[in-house]
């Protein structure tokens, strides 16, 4: 009996240790996701101004970015900035916004956007 609550206890420690590493992974793997389907929202928001020949807006509103026609949901670990607009002219290029900046919990992800030619540099900042 003493055996039996012995592994039982040691079974519950070992899946509870695991559990957690798992989910630290399943949270690290869907924060690289947004931010590769957020580099592929703004190209797309920039194809979209280029093709409509008209200007283009990609608003981040804290916990969706948008370009109007497709919509992006921000991950809970994720603080992503709310308010802002980037906004691309008829050429594609970026007129609005030097930088988008977002929190994590390991530290921030920060996106220097290039105005005129709309390219942006991903630039990982991670907490001490």
């Amino acid at each position: 009996m003493l055996e039996s609550l012995l592994v039982l206890g040691l079974v519950s420690i070992l899946a509870f240790v695991l559990s957690g590493s798992v989910q630290s992974s399943f949270t690290a793997v869907e924060e690289q996701i947004f931010f590769m389907e957020f580099e592929e929202l703004y190209r797309e928001t920039q194809k979209r101004s280029v093709a409509s020949q008209q200007k283009t807006s990609l608003n981040l509103d804290g916990q969706t970015i948008s370009n109007g026609s497709q919509k992006l949901t921000v991950p809970k670990g994720i603080q992503a900035p709310s308010g802002q607009s980037i906004i691309f002219d008829r050429a594609g290029g970026n007129s609005s916004l030097a930088k988008v900046e977002f929190q994590t919990s390991k530290g921030a992800i920060r996106y220097q956007l290039y105005l005129g030619n709309g390219k942006i540099k991903r630039i990982k900042e991670t907490k001490n």
